[in-house]
């Protein structure tokens, strides 16, 4: 099943709001009573709603929620158009009468398909509402360019590998996928490190340092990481 984001859509085309919810660092999941998976708040806009109202109003009845900040994320596509929601709740109250059974609250997402009740949809959902909210937070690193610094380093050895160049478009493409994405400044293109080699870079940590205007990649480093084939691409000594 193809989960889609648009960047484009109509507020009265919105059916859906499916919200992402953490308490107290832990994520917030749903049990139906009829069903045995965990799933994500959300559900159906009523008439009368906007799509802000439906997510305030799936999140307490589904999680009891009385005190959180929620903000709007991005539209998706399915079958129709639904709304991506983020709360941070401060106070879970008693769970109103509905179809949950329970609120289950787990330090990460179920790892099993099986576990989710929409195995097709929510954990893409889930995915993409956590790589906005890192670009959302990451935005501070591009206000003084389009384009940021990136040094990456092999996590075990410490070696630095090279430098390369992200822009936020590269960048969010390394936390959605988990492996380096930079800008090519000569080609003016994405370029996705290893595509074509094989000497992929899996990413483990990505740090920014004290003036937020570059970044220390850690990765794990398959083969070579220059294009010459050595190792590092510092390899030119001057002293």
């Amino acid at each position: 099943m193809t989960v889609e984001f648009p960047l484009n859509y109509d507020d009265s085309e919105l059916k859906y709001a499916v919200i992402l919810a953490k308490y107290n660092g832990k994520y917030v999941f749903v049990k139906h009573k009829e069903r045995k998976t965990f799933e994500l708040p959300g559900g159906h806009r009523e008439p009368g709603e906007n799509i802000a109202q439906t997510a305030a109003r799936e999140l307490y009845e589904e999680t009891g929620a009385v005190k959180y900040s929620m903000r709007q994320i991005c539209p998706y596509k399915l079958n129709n158009y639904g709304m991506l929601f983020y709360a941070e709740i401060t106070e879970l109250g008693e769970l109103p009468q509905s179809e949950i059974e329970r609120v289950l609250l787990i330090d990460e997402p179920p790892h099993e398909l099986l576990a989710w009740t929409y195995p097709d949809v929510h954990p893409k959902l889930l995915m993409k509402i956590e790589s906005e909210i890192k670009m959302a937070d990451l935005k501070k690193f591009f206000k003084k360019g389009e384009l940021i610094p990136a040094i990456v380093q092999d996590v075990y050895s410490g070696e630095v590998l090279m430098l390369a160049y992200m822009n936020e478009e590269s960048m969010a493409k390394t936390l959605e996928t988990g492996y380096t994405w930079f800008w090519s400044r000569s080609r003016q293109e994405l370029w996705n490190k290893g595509a074509t080699s094989g000497h992929v870079q899996k990413v483990v940590e990505i740090y920014g340092d004290c003036d937020d205007d570059t970044l220390l990649v850690k990765v794990e480093q398959t083969g070579a990481a220059c294009h010459t084939g050595n190792r590092t691409c510092f390899f030119n000594r001057i002293k």
